[in-house]
């Protein structure tokens, strides 16, 4: 493996670590959001669905903050196996990383879709009543 490739997969690995801060920031500002309502409305009749909502914000950014450390790891491994010999690399901590990854990203997904419908319900809620 040429050391251009390898480089290149380091800074994959740098990249990937660096998107954490834009994930935090756009998931805590819909998280902030729910603070805000909650102090706003001093009723309890929907603090049940902005408790929901609260959790899987934070359920949110915490599957994507994980999904990137596994994403750093696995870029930073990658490089380390092409640094190797061919017939020394072992990719299988790779594809055990790879497969966390898609599954951690898709939940996060899940969970990110759940937060912002349960805001829409409470604010429809809030709206009608």
């Amino acid at each position: 493996m040429c050391e251009k490739e390898i480089t290149q997969y380091h800074q994959l690995a740098k990249d990937a670590g660096n998107k954490l801060k834009s994930y935090v920031f756009s998931l805590s500002s819909g998280a902030t959001g729910v603070f805000f309502f909650l102090l706003i409305k001093n009723e309890g009749n929907f603090k049940y669905i902005l408790s929901i909502t609260l959790l899987f914000f934070v359920f949110t950014i915490t599957l994507c903050l994980y999904e990137l450390r596994i994403d750093a790891q696995r870029f930073f491994l990658l490089a380390k196996e092409l640094e190797k010999e061919e017939k020394e690399q072992k990719w299988e901590t790779n594809k055990k990383l790879k497969s966390q990854r898609l599954t951690l990203m898709n939940a996060s997904y899940i969970t990110f879709v759940i937060a912002i419908i349960s805001t829409c319900i409470y604010l429809v809620l809030n709206i009608v009543k």
